[in-house]
C-alpha cells in the first residue's frame, strides 16, 4: 500500500511519483495572494478532504489543479504530464487541455444545460472532446446514470430534477470523460441534509472503487470517515495535514483548533 509522508508532501510507495503533484502554486487576484505557495502530493487512489474556513482558498486551489484558473507560478504534474507556470508566459492551450482531461470536476452549482436532457448533458463533451459516436456516448451516459441511481431520469430535463438529482447528473457527466482524478468543490453546498447524504453516498462509492479524489468540503463526518488524509487551508495556505483522526482530535495548530471548535461545536 502506498504511503504519504504528510510532513513533507513527498509521496513514497509502490509508485515512484505521486499521481498528482502541485509544487509551490501561487495564484494572485490583483495584489491578493489567493493561493500562497501551496504544495501537495496525492497518491493514486488517495482520497483527500480539503477543509478550512470560508475564503481559505479551497475552491481556488481546486480550480488551479483543473486549470480553470491558471496559476501565476509553480509546477503542476498529473499522471505523466507536467506544466510549469511563470508570470507573463501562459501555457499553450493544448498543454492545458491535455492536463485538464485527466481531472474531472464537480462544482457547487450544477452547470447543466437546461435545454438538454440528463443523458444529452452527459453525452455532449464525450462527442466533442473524446470523439465518441452518438451511440457510444449515449450508452456511456445511460450506464453512468444507472450507476448514480438515476436511470429513470435519462430523458428528463434539469428543471424536472431535484437539486440532488442534478448534482448526481453532474457527477456522471464528469465521470463520462474517464478522468483518473476527481475534484469536488463543495458538492453538497446548498442542499438539504437528506439530499446531501445522497451525494455523499455516490462519492463514498467512488472512493471505494479506488478513484483518486480531492474534495473541498464542510462535511466533517465525511472527511473523518472516508478520507485517507485531511488538509486544512487558511488564508490561501496549507497550515496542517494528516490522517483524519489526528487532525480532528489532536490538531497541532491553534488556528486549526479554533476552526474545528467552531464547526464541530466543541
Amino acid at each position: 500500500m502506498a504511503v504519504i509522508d504528510t510532513s513533507t508532501t513527498t509521496y513514497t510507495g509502490s509508485n515512484l511519483r505521486p499521481f498528482l503533484n502541485a509544487e509551490r502554486i501561487v495564484k494572485r487576484f490583483g495584489a491578493h495572494r489567493a493561493i500562497d505557495d501551496v504544495s501537495l502530493a496525492v497518491g493514486r487512489g488517495e482520497v483527500i478532504s480539503v477543509i478550512g474556513p470560508s475564503g481559505a482558498g479551497k475552491s481556488t486551489f481546486l480550480r488551479c489543479l483543473n486549470l480553470l484558473e491558471i496559476p501565476d507560478s509553480g509546477v503542476l504534474a498529473i499522471g505523466g504530464d507536467e506544466l510549469a507556470f511563470d508570470d507573463g508566459a501562459p501555457p499553450k492551450r493544448a498543454e492545458v487541455a491535455r492536463l485538464r482531461r485527466q481531472a474531472g470536476m464537480v462544482f457547487q452549482s450544477f452547470n447543466l444545460f437546461p435545454h438538454l436532457t440528463a443523458a444529452q448533458n452527459i453525452e455532449l463533451a464525450q462527442k466533442r472532446v473524446l470523439g465518441r459516436t452518438p451511440a457510444e456516448a449515449e450508452g456511456r451516459a445511460r450506464a453512468l446514470l444507472e450507476r448514480v441511481g438515476l436511470a429513470a431520469k435519462a430523458d428528463a430535463y434539469p428543471s424536472q430534477c431535484s437539486g440532488g438529482q442534478q448534482q448526481r447528473i453532474a457527477i456522471a457527466r464528469a465521470l463520462a470523460m474517464d478522468p483518473e482524478l476527481m475534484l469536488f468543490d463543495e458538492p453538497t453546498s446548498g442542499l438539504d441534509p437528506e439530499v446531501g447524504a445522497e451525494i455523499l453516498s455516490v462519492m463514498r462509492e467512488l472512493a471505494d472503487s479506488g478513484m483518486t479524489m480531492l474534495i473541498a468540503t464542510h462535511e466533517m463526518e465525511f472527511a473523518r470517515h472516508v478520507s485517507n488524509r485531511v488538509v486544512v487551508m487558511v488564508d490561501g495556505a496549507i497550515v496542517e495535514q494528516g490522517r483524519p483522526e489526528q487532525i480532528m482530535t489532536e490538531p497541532k495548530s491553534e488556528r486549526v483548533r479554533r476552526f474545528l471548535s467552531a464547526v464541530l461545536g466543541r
